[in-house]
Formats: C-alpha cells, structure tokens, sequence
C-alpha cells in the first residue's frame, strides 16, 4: 500500500483512541444477550510488564459485551469490569461460568450476590492431572481410579447419571480409606461440589470457559504478532480496535450450528445491515 509501518501504527492508533466504549456500544445498539456470562483473562506484555485484558463472553451469541484493560488480573480488576456489566450494561445476568481463579471467585460473590455461577470443569480435571503427573510424591494407591471416577463425575451429563457416579465415588472413598495419602486433593474436590453441576439446572449454561477461550485465541492470533506494546495506552486502543473488530465479523468456521454467517453482534440481534465496524467505532467528532 506504500504506507511505512509506523504510518499505519498512528492510523491505529488515532482509532483506537477516538473509539466508542462498551456503554457507548450497547446503548446505540441494543444488542440481546443471553444472561450467561463467562469471565477470562489475557496477559498482555507493555514493555517488560504484565498487564491483563479481562474479557467477558455470552455464552449464546459469543459476543464481548466488556472488557477491561489492567495492570494485573486480580480482584480489583475483576470486580470493576463486572460492576460495568452490572450497572451500566444492565447485562441480564442469570448466572456465570469461571475458572478458579479466587479473586475473580470474590468479585462475582459480591457483584452478583445469589446468582448460581459454574466452576469450568475441564480446569479442575486438567488440575488433576497436572497435580499427579508433576507435584504429587506419594505411593501412588488409589491415584488412577481417583482420576478415572472424578472425570466421570466432573463431565457428568444428567442428573440422575450424576447421582449414580457418585455411589461410584463413595465406593472408591470406602475401597482406599486407609490407602490414600492425597486425602486434602479430596478435600478440595469436594469443596467445589457446589459449583460444579450448576449447568445441570440452568440449560443454556456451559460447563466449561472453553467459549471464552475460544475468542481469546481468535484476539491473540493477532495481539502475539505485535510482539508487545510500549504503552497501556497504545495497547488499549489497539486492544478495543481488535475487539469491536471481532464484534462484527462474521463467523466462518463455529462449530456451533447456525452461526456461520453471523457476526456476534448479529447473533445478539442487531441489524448489521450496511454498518462498517471502522465507521461505527468512532466517537462523533464535535
């Protein structure tokens, strides 16, 4: 195009800046979500520091109704990016699906005191794993059926299929009780049981952040080409660019029946007609 690279940087650049906000987006147009949320982070390298791109996904529309620029992936962070969802979003939640993260555990308790939130089943069965492969230096009894019968229990697809693992995992408990020298693995299993069948109860809920980690891969296909960014501020105008750009492509390759062709704005019910995401993502100029 004859255009040096710095040239379309400041192009970017002066975009990203003049770019609508999420609130912006939503009150113009309205889109319809499902009321499931997932919730994720990125690491994002500015200079030698760690910043992180907290993101939320619908899980029906896969659309990124917020996302949050921060210097770390902590409580704070989590808890200021949902307060947005919360209160000028007016997101209709009806519950939400996390991984284990304990700060962003905390910001949804406080944020959405009462609503039901699902634990990602495929990290604690990869923890699992991980767990007996690298960190665990015991005698190894009862290791391979604990894996066998809590995989079974975590992908568990009915309720009364559930119920029969369980007996399952009660007769493994009995069979190795003077064995098991991983009895606090056990403990904290447990202590997920609350929140790890949640989808069980609420259709349309995923039992895995596998949607959200889907569109991180799609954004960082071409944030990892950058190789980094010099500062926040560069990097959050790229950053809202790339995502008001995934907001209105359409899908080509989902998996998920009937949404190639579609945006996920389109999905969420907005009229796409004739709108270009470059055109619509600039603030008016006054």
């Amino acid at each position: 195009m004859g255009l040096r690279p710095t040239t379309v940087f400041e192009l970017i650049n002066d975009l990203g800046a003049n770019c609508k906000s999420f609130v912006e987006v939503h009150a113009e147009l309205q889109p319809r979500w499902s009321g499931y949320l997932l919730v994720d982070g990125k690491f994002i390298p500015v200079k030698k520091e760690r910043y992180a791109l907290l993101l939320t996904a619908d899980a029906a529309t896969q659309d990124i109704p917020c996302a949050l620029f921060s210097q770390s992936e902590d409580y704070k962070s989590y808890r200021a990016l949902l307060t947005t969802v919360k209160e000028d979003l007016r997101y209709p939640i009806k519950g939400l699906v996390i991984d284990g993260d304990p700060g962003l555990i905390r910001a949804v308790r406080e944020v959405f005191p009462g609503v039901p939130w699902q634990l990602c089943v495929k990290h604690l069965d990869g923890y699992h794993n991980y767990h007996f492969r690298y960190q665990y230096t015991g005698s190894g009894e009862g290791v391979a059926e604990f894996l066998e019968i809590s995989h079974k229990l975590l992908f568990a697809t009915k309720p009364a299929h559930l119920g029969h693992l369980y007996h399952e995992y009660l007769a493994f408990l009995d069979l190795f009780e003077d064995k098991i020298d991983f009895k606090k693995v056990l403990e904290t299993f447990e202590s997920k049981f609350g929140n790890l069948w949640v989808h069980l109860d609420h259709p349309g809920m995923p039992r895995t952040t596998n949607i959200i980690e889907g569109i991180i891969r799609q954004l960082s296909r071409k944030i990892d080409d950058t190789d980094g960014f010099n500062y926040p501020e560069t990097a959050w105008n790229s950053l809202q660019l790339l995502i008001m750009r995934y907001r209105f492509k359409k899908f080509s390759c989902s998996r998920i029946k009937g949404h190639n062709g579609h945006s996920p704005l389109s999905l969420a019910g907005v009229n796409m007609k004739h709108k270009s995401w470059v055109k619509f993502s600039q603030k008016q100029q006054h």
